[in-house]
Parts: C-alpha cells; structure tokens; sequence
C-alpha cells in the first residue's frame, strides 16, 4: 500500500511538471501573415553612372590656335565649330601651287616651239636621280611611321583592355589613345607625300624620256605636263583638305567634361583640345561577383534606385557582360573575383551625372501571384526549409517547400496556405509546440 501510495506521488510530481512546462511562460514573438503576391529573386549590388562614349576633339593640322570659348560644364551641339585653326599658310600654298599649274598649261601650249638642248637632257637625268632618292627617302620615313603607328595601336589596345579591367589609369589611356591618332595623322601624311614624291619622279622620268627620244619631236612633253599637272591637282587636294579641317567641329551634341587649351597657341597635329560626352547616352557600370554574374543574361531587366534618385525606382535593362572577371578586395579585406556589367536605362528625366553612386537589381527570376512570407521567417532545420505557423497560442513547426527568395520576401510552394500566420526572426530556442505570445505593433 505504502509503495503504491509512493508512485502515484512520483506520478502526481511528474504529470505537474509537464504541465507546468506546457502553461509556462509565454515566449514573445512577431508575426506575419502569408500572403498572394509577387516576387522577384535578384542580384543587388553598387554601382556607378558613367557615360556610354566619350569624344577626344584634337587639332587635326598644325598651326596656331584661336582662344576656344568654351569650358568644362558647356553644351555644344554636333556640327558647331569649337575653334579654328589659322590657315593662311595653307591657302597661300594653293594659290602657289595654282600658279605652277597655270605655269605648266603654259608649257604645254609651247611644246611645238620648244626643243631639247643637251643641258636639257643632263639636267633631266639629274632630275629624276634626285626624285627617286626622294621617292625612297619618303618611302623610309613612311615605313618607320607605319611601324610607329602599329606599336601605338598595340599598347593604346592593351591599355584599353587593361583600363575595361580596371588596371590601368583614363589618364595613361589618353596618352596612348592621342599617340596612336597622331601617328595615324602621320602615316596619312607620309602616304600623301610618297605618291607626290612618286608622281613628281613618274613626271621626271617623262621628261627624260621624252627628250632623249624626242630630239627633234617633243610632243612626248604634252604627256610630261599632264602629269605635272596631275601631281600638282593631288597636291592641291590635300592642301584644301586641311584647310577644310582647320575648321574644328563638335562630333557630337554633348557636354564639355574637359577643356585641355586655355589660350592662343601652336599646336602639332593631333593635341587634344577638349573631351566631350552626351550625357543623354549614360549608363551603369555594376561589379558583381563570378560566382553569382552566371545567372545574368543580357537583356535581363535590373531595378536602379539610391539616395541619387530621390525615392524613384528606375527600371534598366543588362546591356553588356565583360568576357573575363577581375581581382578586388572588398571593404572587409576580402578577395573576391568580379565581372563588370554594364546596365542601360533612360536618363532623360533625372539627368544623372557620371560618376552617380547608384544601387542596382538584377532580376534573375520572377514568380507572380504566389504564398510568400517574410525572408526572416524561413530557416534551415534537419536539412530542410521550414517555418513556424503561430496557431492557438502555440508555435507550430512545418515543412515547407522554398522558391524564389531575395532579401525581403521568400515563395512557398507548400506547407502553409494564405492567411496563415508564421512567426518572423524566431527566437533560436523556440521549440514545436511551445507557448507563444504575439507582439503587438
């Protein structure tokens, strides 16, 4: 009797302690309530406003410089003329090339009463050895430009790879970018000048042709003076080339963002002038790691908003993937491996400057009109997605099936169904089963 009084007092004890356990304490939580929306899994990261091309105006003849009017912050439109360069000497020059050109119709008309003299002849053969030394001079020079120009190409191609990866300076760019447009600017020049030099030693050797086989008959010099006349008409061509480029023009309709010539001076061919950038054609520039840049594709649509947009969300679209990733240290010290997107959106309306801190979403996925939860309410348990469901005061633990996700809500493809209610940031010794009480907002 004594021992069975015993165990139903261990019994009383025990079947106490649960349900104390059980009505104990109430543990405080937040809730929300499952809801039939939308959601949109994306890539969030920083970026940066840069302009989508930018013009180097260079002087594309040498001569002296007027003041250019214009500074940094200036809108000029395509076609306006931003500055002119003196071309008094190159008119005079075809005003003398005109006169040769007079001078050799003149000879053409008298080659009837003309007729060759031995001087002549010496003269001529001295002629066109002195030409062709200068055909081969030109010719040299022509080819030292020409490699010139192919190692200009060669390091401004490998700066401007090196500067898409982000290891090399606008500045060193520049340099090499100007090297390699004046060496171009140089080359074409010392083609114009071989085929002057060739067409004047084709003349020249006419001419001693001509009268060593024309003794007595020099009409051969009709076809002397034609070419003379040839080679001067090419000359003159070039010279009012130039002369047409003495006048400096605006490529584009954009923004002055750097003026390079303050004042009146000479300038070679080829020194820069001014940078120009339509601020119309902007775009972002976004470093998102390897790991998570396979899951852009172009086109993808991406969300911009930021402090510089003053509450707006804009909506761009992925323009570019750079092919390779690059080395970077985060702000914590980390090294990670990045790919540079680029992020195409209308800028007509908010006018962002480059150089525009910005943050950006790259939709990567979407589902609509589907049971989502806050993210903070879905958690990792024994391998598996779960929630807890808040149901007559007490914290119920249940499976649930993960879709899309981003830092703000998840998709739940089962386990709980609309209006629901799941606790949010649960405590992290919530049991199932346990006593709950809702926060009240």
């Amino acid at each position: 009797m004594k021992k069975w009084l015993i165990r139903v007092a261990i019994a009383v004890v025990v079947l106490g302690g649960v349900l104390y356990v059980w009505r104990g304490k109430s543990v405080l939580v937040e809730t929300a309530v499952v809801t039939q929306q939308d959601v949109r899994e994306y890539i969030a990261e920083d970026g940066k406003t840069r302009l989508a091309q930018e013009y180097l105006v260079d002087v594309p003849v040498a001569g002296r410089v007027d003041r250019i009017a214009l500074n940094e912050g200036d809108t000029v439109k395509q076609g306006e003329c931003i500055v002119t360069v003196d071309a008094f000497a190159l008119k005079q020059q075809i005003v003398a090339t005109e006169a040769l050109c007079e001078q050799a119709r003149a000879q053409m008309t008298g080659v009837d009463k003309a007729k060759p003299k031995p001087e002549d002849l010496a003269s001529a053969d001295a002629r066109v050895g002195e030409l062709r030394e200068s055909v081969a001079a030109v010719a040299r020079e022509r080819s030292v430009a020409e490699i010139n120009l192919a190692n200009a190409e060669k390091e401004y191609e490998r700066l401007r790879a090196l500067r898409e990866e982000g290891a090399a300076s606008q500045s060193a760019l520049d340099t090499a970018e100007r090297t390699y447009k004046s060496l171009q600017e140089e080359v074409r020049r010392a083609a114009l000048a071989e085929k002057a030099a060739a067409k004047a030693c084709e003349a020249a050797e006419l001419a001693s042709e001509s009268l060593k086989a024309s003794v007595d008959d020099n009409e051969y010099m009709r076809k002397v003076y034609a070419a003379e006349l040839e080679r001067l008409g090419a000359e003159t061509k070039a010279v009012e080339h130039d002369v047409r480029l003495a006048s400096v023009t605006a490529p584009v309709t954009g923004v002055v963002l750097e003026k390079y010539v303050d004042s009146e001076r000479t300038l070679a061919p080829g020194m820069p002038l001014l940078k120009l950038g339509d601020l119309a054609d902007i775009e972002i520039e976004s470093d998102i790691l390897s790991e998570e840049v396979v899951r852009v594709r172009e086109g993808m649509p991406v969300e911009i908003l930021g402090k510089a947009l003053n509450g707006n969300t804009l909506l761009g679209t992925v323009k570019r993937i750079y092919p390779s990733a690059f080395t970077k240290i985060s702000a914590l010290g980390v090294e990670q491996q990045r790919v540079k997107v680029l992020v195409s959106f209308d800028n007509s309306e908010l006018q962002l400057r480059p150089g525009t801190s910005v943050d950006v979403r790259v939709i990567t996925a979407e589902s609509k009109g589907v049971l989502t939860v806050p993210e903070s309410a879905v958690f990792r348990h024994e391998e598996q997605w779960h929630v807890f469901v808040a149901r007559n005061g007490r914290a119920k633990l249940v499976a649930v099936e993960v879709g899309l996700r981003n830092d703000t809500w998840a998709e739940l493809k089962s386990g709980v169904k609309k209006d629901d209610r799941v606790i949010t940031n649960p405590p992290n010794d919530l049991a199932d089963g346990a006593k709950i009480k809702i926060r009240s907002k």
